[in-house]
């Protein structure tokens, strides 16, 4: 069975609307195919300078959500 967008969307938006909780789980790649955080950061960096800084060697490969 292929999974698509077009075949699952209304699935996954029904789900949500009946949920009573939703959790959602993000699977972060390219922590460790970049630069070491060390080497971009250091101790006197604001939390916006750190998060701008991890933010270009970072990103979601994966997009989990559990409906209850």
């Amino acid at each position: 069975m292929e999974v698509t967008r077009k075949s699952n969307l209304s699935t996954v938006y029904s789900a949500i609307e009946e949920a009573d909780f939703l959790a959602i789980d993000g699977e972060f790649s390219g922590i460790s195919d970049g630069p070491n955080v060390s080497a971009l950061t250091n101790g006197l960096d604001t939390p916006e300078e750190r998060y701008t800084k991890l933010k270009k060697v970072n990103r979601v490969l994966i997009l989990g959500a559990s409906c209850y």
